[in-house]
């Protein structure tokens, strides 16, 4: 409602599908989502829509990066591998919170470690773990979020070992499968972890194109610094 009545329009059940860069500036192409429900791997997909945007800002998370490759005119050396990792929540069941504050342990490979939350009304969640996705889906795939959010009760086997270390009270079968999220990665399995990407004209030479690559937390949690960022950069040039 507050951007709306600043002047913005949110547009659902859209899908921006590719776009090009050419001489007049950029082109964004895009079409309604159920278009695209039905939609054969490598058969091409016409646009309803046509925009030209004066800056674009390509912060579509988990498909920020296959609508990068799908920038005609955007060098791919440019446009970094995609990694996804799936990390689980396991809710505290049938017992007061133990805890006042958050817990977090140290980082594991690809992700922050299966920390303690506590929601608006009291409730003990732990997680993230990490689960690495083989990352073949295809494209339209991720413009439709077709990613799988179910969370594997089996997993809970192996958040006991973990929390006990710093909660070592914790019950057997006190622990009941919650949520789940994927997170956009710049690394993978054993590498080194890498940082979210701010990427302007003077990394591509695109004028009027930013791309925001990678930004799972910490990128979220500085999410307002980063729509100011881009704001103060593009009033400046």
């Amino acid at each position: 409602a507050d951007a709306e009545n600043l002047g913005a329009t949110i547009s659902y059940n859209t899908a921006v599908i590719s776009g090009r860069v050419g001489d007049e500036g950029i082109e964004l192409h895009i079409s309604e989502s159920k278009e695209l429900e039905n939609h054969s791997i490598g058969s091409p997909v016409l646009p309803q829509i046509v925009l030209l945007p004066k800056l674009l800002i390509n912060a579509a998370g988990l498909s920020a990066i296959p609508l990068a490759k799908r920038l005609d005119g955007l060098a791919q050396a440019f446009v970094p591998p995609a990694y996804y990792a799936r990390g689980c929540y396991f809710t505290l069941s049938q017992t007061k919170s133990p805890f006042s504050h958050l817990i977090y342990p140290l980082p594991e490979d690809g992700g922050i470690g299966v920390h303690v939350t506590l929601d608006l009304n009291g409730l003990v969640k732990f997680g993230p773990d990490v689960e690495w996705l083989d990352g073949k889906m295809d494209d339209m795939s991720c413009f439709l979020n077709r990613f799988d959010y179910s969370v594997n009760p089996t997993r809970c086997s192996g958040f006991y070992s973990v929390i006990r270390k710093y909660f070592p009270n914790l019950k057997d079968c006190s622990l009941e499968p919650g949520y789940s999220g994927i997170r956009p990665k710049l690394s993978g399995p054993g590498q080194r972890p890498s940082d979210f990407v701010i990427q302007g004209e003077d990394v591509h030479s695109i004028p009027g194109l930013v791309n925001l690559f990678g930004i799972e937390s910490p990128g979220l949690t500085s999410s307002l610094a980063i729509g100011e960022h881009i704001v103060s950069r593009y009033n400046n040039t």
